[in-house]
């Protein structure tokens, strides 16, 4: 048997119940909103300023969206990536993911595994050069 949902919408603190129609128009329009809002942040530009200059946003978009040659380059580059990074002891990978994929400082990694912030920047290093040469492959 198949359950109605019930959709609401938080509106000054109070939940207000709505059809799926108008739930789901108002979290794609809060999406775009944030997607705008970071490309704006990265490109330095406000909307205000855009309307100003008489820029179009579709334009500033249509210029800021990955080509298809580009995702599948970066398709291919992540692919041999993670056969690369499989190719690493564990050690060396937990590493790298430490330091790139969960954004730690080299200096908070030392602190918590209590090893030498030089031992970490040296080992960093070595590993990156030794991913170099399985990419290069």
């Amino acid at each position: 048997m198949q359950e109605d949902k019930t959709y609401t919408l938080l509106v000054n603190k109070k939940r207000i119940p709505v059809t799926e129609e108008v739930y789901k128009a108002y979290y794609q329009n809060k999406e775009r909103e944030s997607y705008l809002d970071k490309l704006s942040e990265r490109n330095n530009l406000s909307y205000e300023e855009c309307e100003e200059k008489g820029i179009q946003i579709d334009y500033l978009l249509a210029q800021t969206q990955e080509s298809a040659e580009d995702k599948l380059i970066k398709a291919e580059m992540l692919s041999r990536l993670t056969v690369a990074m499989e190719m690493l002891t564990e050690q060396e990978r937990l590493l790298i993911y430490s330091l790139f994929f969960k954004g730690k400082s080299e200096r908070k990694l030392s602190v918590e595994t209590g090893t030498p912030l030089m031992t970490i920047n040296d080992r960093k290093r070595r590993i990156l050069k030794k991913l170099e040469k399985l990419l290069e492959k």
